[in-house]
């Protein structure tokens, strides 16, 4: 029984933390234990959208983490933070504001494929430690850069002083997996010359899902197994179907290539309504991937 439960995680809890809750109250309806991961985190001072996988459903995370992810970051310029956004200390205040017309030349630089470098407090490996370890120790911490995509960023509010200058700005931004928003804040007032930290986070899209389509995490926890999302309504959210046969399934299961007629790509495979990995095509063969 492969499935999966889209949580709309509140503030103050870290995304493991929501895991190991969901992941005893499954096991416990069921009678049994039971495995569960999430498709990408969220740091605590964060909320929304957070998909998790249970049993075999987890070996699909690398699909899953390849979609589009969509934020609401509230950037408040006049101060800085040594972790970017709301729950560090202050580096830094002072009255520079900037004009809305510079920020929409600055949003644009962002959008494409870019070298973003994370947060030192993040949970980015370094040298085997998590960054955020060494950063509350006060090391310094060297973070190389990596390769992140922004889709869009689109301004939904912004608030004013009486000169006209931004003092705060609310933002939609989908991106791909690993971009960090924080870091998006802290590169966007280093491009205008002023100071800034995100003061709120929501992750309103991921892996196909949104927000509208979470459940309250006490709702869930109170009655799991009426808030479970089918493995095939994750997959089809991904993936073409492909409907393989009894001796078909049974060939791809043990590893063989099987010759069908479908196009090059990626599919689900089913069998009898059932699904049983992600399957590569190939010149007109087909090899399941991911076993399911």
């Amino acid at each position: 029984m492969n499935f999966a439960a889209v949580i709309f995680k509140p503030k103050g809890m870290s995304s493991s933390d929501v895991v190991i809750k969901c992941r005893n109250a499954v096991s416990r309806a069921l009678g049994r234990k039971i495995k569960c991961g999430h498709t990408g985190t969220l740091d605590p001072a964060a909320e929304g959208v957070l998909v998790l996988g249970f049993e075999k459903l987890t070996r699909l995370f690398d699909y899953v983490q390849q979609g589009k992810k969509t934020y609401v970051a509230t950037f408040v310029f006049g101060k800085s933070t040594d972790t970017f956004d709301a729950e560090g200390k202050v580096t830094g205040e002072n009255t520079d504001y900037p004009l809305i017309d510079d920020v929409n030349e600055a949003l644009k630089t962002f959008i494409g494929e870019t070298d973003q470098v994370p947060p030192a407090y993040s949970a980015v490996n370094v040298n085997g430690v998590r960054a955020y370890k060494l950063a509350r120790k006060g090391e310094e911490v060297a973070i190389s850069p990596k390769k992140v995509k922004i889709y869009s960023i689109s301004p939904l509010s912004v608030c004013e002083n009486d000169f006209h200058k931004v003092t705060q700005l609310k933002l939609e931004i989908v991106c791909g997996s690993g971009t960090y928003i924080r870091s998006i804040c802290r590169d966007l007032a280093e491009k205008l010359g002023v100071l800034a930290y995100m003061s709120a986070l929501v992750r309103t899209g991921c892996a196909g899902f949104s927000s509208e389509e979470a459940v309250r995490l006490d709702d869930f926890l109170a009655d799991p197994l009426a808030h479970i999302v089918k493995d095939e309504d994750v997959l089809k959210k991904f993936f073409p179907f492909f409907a393989a046969d009894d001796e078909c399934a049974r060939k791809l299961k043990n590893g063989m290539t099987v010759a069908c007629g479908s196009d090059d790509g990626k599919f689900a495979v089913t069998n009898n309504d059932v699904v049983i990995g992600i399957g590569a095509v190939k010149d007109g063969y087909i090899k399941l991937e991911t076993h399911l």
